[in-house]
């Protein structure tokens, strides 16, 4: 019994995605849609139409979770030049919600993941889509009792 006390049985490697303990960091069980790759943890998300969740400042296509979700499993969705245009057309951006607790790989569909929706991150460890500015989410995400700061660099 006395040897697991001087054994390494893990290791602890931060990442700054925390940044202080004012506020409580609370989370909740979310499900993440299929077709946006591997995701790692602090990305941004909000809710998409389909009551999934999507990567803050992406775009959510009506019917593009069920699309995503085909091309996962290897189904072939047809669909013509016109639909896509207006598809994407309609499509509105992803506003934000909570974020990523841990990485989670949707490329083979849905995935079931923890998300942070209350306490305090550092901004420099947070992500969101591809052009989407976080600075955009910050009041939103402040109403919903997340909090961004820059935090210090050191070594």
């Amino acid at each position: 019994m006395g040897d697991n006390l001087y054994r390494t049985t893990g290791e602890f490697i931060p990442d700054k995605l925390i940044a202080g303990n004012r506020i409580p960091v609370t989370t909740k069980g979310i499900v993440v849609s299929a077709g946006q790759g591997l995701l790692k943890r602090g990305t941004v998300l909000g809710i998409s139409a389909s009551g999934t969740y999507r990567v803050t400042g992406s775009k959510d296509i009506p019917g593009g979770d069920s699309q995503a979700g085909a091309e996962a499993s290897g189904e072939k969705m047809e669909t013509s030049a016109e639909e896509d245009f207006t598809e994407a057309a309609s499509a509105e951006t992803v506003g934000c919600d909570c974020i990523l607790a841990d990485a989670v790989d949707t490329t083979e569909g849905d995935a079931v993941a923890a998300a942070y929706v209350t306490g305090e991150f550092n901004r420099d460890a947070l992500s969101a889509a591809e052009g989407a500015e976080l600075c955009n989410y910050e009041t939103e995400l402040r109403r919903l009792g997340i909090f961004i700061k820059s935090v210090q660099e050191y070594e």
